[in-house]
């Protein structure tokens, strides 16, 4: 009974495991993709788990993938990569705050009717 068990398992978790290298965050040659922001950008929360921000032409949707306790607590907070402030990539941004950090899990250019439409909403 246990090792049928121990098997399905087995087998549920190894279906939820990537197919590709890409999909397992390997592509080796890719660097992610980064936006530097002026001192000028606006960003506003967007439910409890992501963030667009305006900066001149260029828009952007954040998806922290889960409540950001950071964003949530405070309206003072600094987004930063490697320790560059300002400074937001597909991989290793920061969202940080005296309540604590979140990861950025996905950035998605998005258009200006977008970032309008999102931060009106904005909760």
């Amino acid at each position: 009974m246990y090792r049928c068990l121990l098997i399905v398992l087995s087998l549920g978790a190894a279906a939820m495991l990537p197919v590709d290298a890409a999909a397992a965050g390997k592509s080796g040659d890719a660097p992610p993709t980064c936006v530097t922001l002026s001192g000028q950008h606006k960003a506003a929360r967007v439910g409890t788990d992501g963030m667009v921000i305006a900066d001149g032409d260029n828009h952007l949707r954040l998806d922290f993938g889960h409540y950001c306790d950071a964003m949530m607590k405070n309206s003072s907070v600094v987004l930063a990569t490697d320790g560059r402030e300002n400074v937001v990539c597909t991989q290793g941004s920061v969202l940080t705050s005296r309540a604590g950090s979140c990861p950025v899990r996905a950035m998605y250019p998005i258009d200006e009717a977008e970032y309008q439409r999102r931060a009106r909403r904005r909760n």
